[in-house]
């Protein structure tokens, strides 16, 4: 008995690993993969692998896009992440330096990460000439008309940007909002180039945003810090929002383990 007991808690920690490898992969993945990429990539039966998907997505761990049959990350993953990302990580290691950047600037600052194809505010701080935005916690907003969102997927493959772009669409929200694939995928390549990503009153008329990406240790961006206020005051001071938005960048990716030289080209 005690031999038979010790074989399925083997076979079982076998199959968790197993698993938590194939969550890991799709987790890192550029965009949905299928059976047999993973099967072949992960070195396993494809049987056993469409097995622990089904289990996965059946958890909402994982999903699969109908069109395509291929698995993407589900919500339960990130409901898990988001958890241990408000908990611990990011928003602590990045709290004190947007404070600090509310603070120096007198504007609000915000922390948001990149959530199946849109942005989720996680974190604000707000210093003494802060105006009153609808970007409150917990507000999720395109990624096609925040600088937030630009600063993040302009880290990502084409594609990637495409499928969201098509996903989601580009709804008008002013006079001066990107609504067409083009212009949005010129605006992408300005944000590589300079370092930054603008929302000119995209959004909300007289409301101009800068925000950066922030990596972690793997090079990829998971999340944008950004300093929002009154356009005419915000362009006014242009270049030292920049120039504080970078630094906080570089401290805060530094202690996610992020290495400048792992940074992979993502220009089409």
């Amino acid at each position: 008995m005690k031999i038979a007991q010790n074989k399925t808690s083997s076979q079982s920690n076998s199959t968790v690993e197993r698993a938590l490898t194939i969550l890991e992969f799709i987790a890192s993945h550029q965009g949905p993969v299928g059976v047999g990429e993973i099967a072949a990539e992960l070195e396993l039966a494809k049987s056993t692998t469409h097995r622990i998907l089904e289990a996965l997505k059946n958890k909402q761990f994982i999903e699969q896009i109908e069109t395509t049959e291929k698995y993407d990350i589900g919500i339960k993953a990130i409901e898990v992440g988001m958890s241990g990302l408000t908990n611990w990580n990011i928003v602590d290691i990045s709290a004190p330096y947007l404070k600090q950047l509310a603070s120096d600037l007198n504007e609000t600052a915000f922390l948001a990460v990149y959530d199946q194809g849109e942005i989720v505010y996680v974190y604000k701080a707000e210093g003494s000439h802060a105006v009153t935005t609808n970007a409150q916690l917990g507000t999720r907003k395109p990624i096609h008309c925040t600088a937030l969102g630009k600063a993040i997927v302009s880290t990502f493959y084409v594609e990637e940007v495409e499928r969201i772009l098509g996903e989601k669409n580009m709804d008008k929200f002013t006079e001066r909002t990107i609504t067409t694939k083009q212009p949005y995928f010129d605006e992408l390549s300005k944000v590589r180039q300079c370092g930054y990503a603008m929302d000119d009153e995209e959004v909300e008329i007289g409301l101009t945003c800068f925000a950066v990406p922030i990596f972690n240790y793997t090079g990829q961006a998971i999340a944008a810090i950004s300093v929002a206020g009154p356009t005419e005051r915000v362009l006014s001071n242009k270049e030292d929002i920049i120039k504080a938005l970078k630094n906080v960048n570089t401290y805060v990716s530094a202690r996610l383990g992020f290495v400048p030289a792992m940074r992979k080209s993502v220009e089409s």
